[in-house]
């Protein structure tokens, strides 16, 4: 059995450009011919697989970091949010005036002042914030974003809250709840004005839904290899046995890569597969 190979996409596959270079395209479908399985890792929600992603035949994904797993076009788990446990998330957030998305398996519901926001903030503040460029970019491009008035918490399961913060005091306010409950991952700099990141399960994380896929195949995880860059990727490359983190990553992060990757525009992905002896 060849290896499993999970990708994250933001900073990882796609750098600023939002595209996935031809060549990475060709070397994840050569990874396939030679015997690998190829998955996405990531925490877009499975609404959010959008723009030439779709293009690239994968074996399946991990979406929503790890709420979703998805094999062969088929979910093997869904997890949800206690609808308690989220009412109190919703009210604390707009108590607090933190705008926020609730991803589902089927829509984004988004508060309003998201797009007020981008429109205070000029482009520049994203550049080096990735899921910050694509919480704002992706609504363009084909996901199905409504409103949160929209949203019926008893029929609609939420798996993941992406939040921002225009008062990061206000955020730090929120904290010691969401912290007994979440795992609390930021985007955000420390010289920013504001916060942004994602709420995500205990227990339910992108190296969960490894797990999932592996013992699917009835795999071993000495074959794991992971591809991330930010802070959300960590649990999934403590988990697997290789990991292969972005040079420009967090010292945190590039501590647990045994390979590192350049700029995914520069066809960074490609490089380190071919270093790995995964393609030709």
């Amino acid at each position: 059995m060849g290896k499993f190979l999970f990708f994250d996409i933001d900073g990882t596959l796609v750098g600023k450009s939002k595209m996935v270079t031809e060549k990475t395209k060709q070397a994840i479908q050569q990874a396939r011919q030679n015997g690998h399985r190829a998955f996405l890792c990531t925490g877009r929600a499975p609404t959010s697989l959008v723009g030439d992603i779709r293009e690239i035949a994968f074996d399946g994904a991990i979406c929503s970091a790890g709420g979703f797993v998805i094999v062969d076009g088929e979910y093997i788990f869904e997890n949800f949010m206690n609808q308690y446990i989220l009412s109190e998330v919703m009210t604390l957030f707009i108590n607090n005036h933190i705008l926020f998305t609730l991803e589902t398996k089927e829509a984004l519901y988004q508060t309003p002042g998201v797009n007020e926001f981008f429109d205070q903030k000029h482009q520049k503040d994203c550049e080096n914030n990735l899921e910050l460029m694509r919480f704002f970019q992706l609504r363009r491009m084909g996901e199905n974003r409504l409103p949160i008035k929209d949203f019926d918490i008893l029929k609609t399961g939420v798996t993941k809250v992406c939040f921002i913060a225009p008062n990061k005091q206000s955020f730090y306010d929120c904290v010691p709840f969401l912290e007994e409950f979440f795992n609390i991952v930021t985007f955000s700099k420390e010289e920013d004005d504001f916060i942004n990141g994602e709420i995500i399960l205990k227990y339910c994380t992108k190296a969960d839904g490894i797990l999932k896929v592996v013992n699917h195949f009835k795999g071993q995880m000495k074959d794991t290899i992971g591809f991330g860059d930010s802070m959300n990727d960590y649990q999934m490359l403590q988990e697997v046995e290789t990991g292969v983190v972005y040079e420009g990553a967090s010292d945190n992060l590039k501590a647990l890569g045994k390979y590192f990757f350049t700029d995914p525009d520069q066809d960074g992905i490609y490089k380190v597969m071919k270093e790995m002896g995964l393609i030709d």
